[in-house]
């Protein structure tokens, strides 16, 4: 029986580890609780399961020769691979350092008890829990367990924040929420790989973020302005992944910039990133492929790489609210106008008129570029959006 690995996920995102997993000659078993998740038709074999689901995924893994499982921009499936891994004896991180980097209140602790300078906060069930006076506002307000930033608010007065806690709750499947100190500053990504027991910094990204309420990414460019900043970074990461035993993955953690210049953790996911951030940006501003690097570390194999120095970036669609789109984005006629795009991706339509973004899933496409210069790349943004703006939008 031909050599499998068992992806969990088969949205949009995991498309292009997907294909790599295919690519080099394993087998892809995709698993999803979606029956019409958008990979399924990349899978060699799809099969819906329930995401909490164990017996029947570990039945999966044990029937497919199973030698690796993977995931990518996504947290939810994390724990049962740990799971599956530690059954199989696995390349993959344990079940213990996983669950207290993703679970946001455990890791809040953990950092806080070893001293990380971080965004202070802690769970609460209930707003009837929250003592007001042991807070400075601005507040961020989010779900313990979620994606795409969804439910993500920031509060900037105590009359604010009743309702900011009802919006987010809208997105807590269990009821828990966290609120968090706001730090004002940048924000960047850190994409990573953990191969024995060492951190192995590939990129930094810079983000472009919504304005507040909400708290949506807009953009990613590489390398970061805060390059200069990677081993100091680094020996922050490799204290982390020391003290919870965290070994054999990629690494996203997320951090800002205080305007003191100070680097202060957000969140530690604990697989390749999503936004195309792992899947294209990285290999095309270092070529290096991340995502083989994961491949290589969860199937047990030896890992190498050597990186260049380039630039890319993605740019979500953003056009004002009440825009009326004309017409279809003719994406053959941009690529051919501005060599900097690598790729374009649109899904509006005639006569949509653009609504508010709140979330990740309500963007409506993107520009992925790429060149030897990030000033060139910024330059041609503009370029392509006053393109855009003049021959496809209009005012309602």
């Amino acid at each position: 029986m031909k050599d499998s690995i068992l992806i969990f996920g088969a949205g949009e995102l995991q498309i292009s580890i997907i294909q790599k997993v295919k690519d080099i000659g394993f087998q892809a078993i995709v698993i999803d609780p979606n029956k019409t998740a958008p990979a399924k038709t990349v899978a060699d074999v799809f099969i819906q399961i329930a995401g909490d689901d164990f017996e029947q995924t570990l039945n999966v893994a044990l029937q497919n020769n199973i030698k690796g499982v993977l995931t990518a921009a996504t947290d939810h499936p994390i724990l049962m691979m740990c799971r599956i891994a530690e059954v199989m004896k696995l390349n993959f991180p344990s079940y213990s350092s996983c669950e207290t980097l993703l679970d946001k209140g455990k890791f809040k602790i953990f950092l806080n008890d070893n001293n990380f300078r971080h965004a202070k906060g802690k769970v609460f069930e209930s707003i009837d829990d929250f003592d007001e006076s042991s807070y400075s506002f601005p507040l961020i307000i989010k779900p313990v367990k979620n994606s795409g930033s969804r439910g993500v608010i920031k509060c900037e007065s105590s009359s604010q924040f009743k309702l900011a806690v009802e919006e987010s709750l809208q997105y807590c499947k269990d009821g828990h929420f966290i609120i968090e100190e706001f730090i004002e500053g940048d924000e960047i990504s850190v994409e990573a790989i953990v191969y024995e027991n060492i951190v192995h910094i590939i990129q930094i990204t810079d983000k472009i973020i919504t304005n507040p309420p909400y708290n949506v990414e807009l953009g990613h460019s590489q390398p970061s302005k805060y390059s200069y900043k990677e081993d100091e970074i680094r020996e922050i990461l490799q204290k982390i992944v020391s003290l919870t035993k965290f070994n054999n993955s990629a690494i996203h953690p997320e951090f800002k910039i205080n305007s003191l210049g100070e680097i202060c953790i957000i969140e530690m996911g604990t697989r390749l990133g999503g936004d195309y951030i792992t899947s294209d940006l990285t290999t095309l501003s270092t070529g290096v492929d991340i995502e083989l690097l994961q491949i290589l570390i969860a199937t047990g194999q030896k890992i190498n790489y050597k990186k260049m120095d380039l630039s890319s970036a993605i740019s979500f669609f953003n056009f004002p609210e009440g825009t009326i789109i004309n017409n279809y984005i003719d994406e053959k006629e941009l690529l051919s106008r501005f060599p900097e795009i690598f790729r374009v991706n649109s899904n509006l339509k005639p006569n949509q008129k653009v609504k508010k973004i709140t979330n990740s899933l309500e963007r409506y496409g993107y520009l992925i570029l790429q060149s030897n210069s990030l000033n060139k790349i910024i330059q041609s943004q503009t370029e392509i959006i006053n393109f855009l703006h003049s021959k496809y939008l209009s005012n309602d």
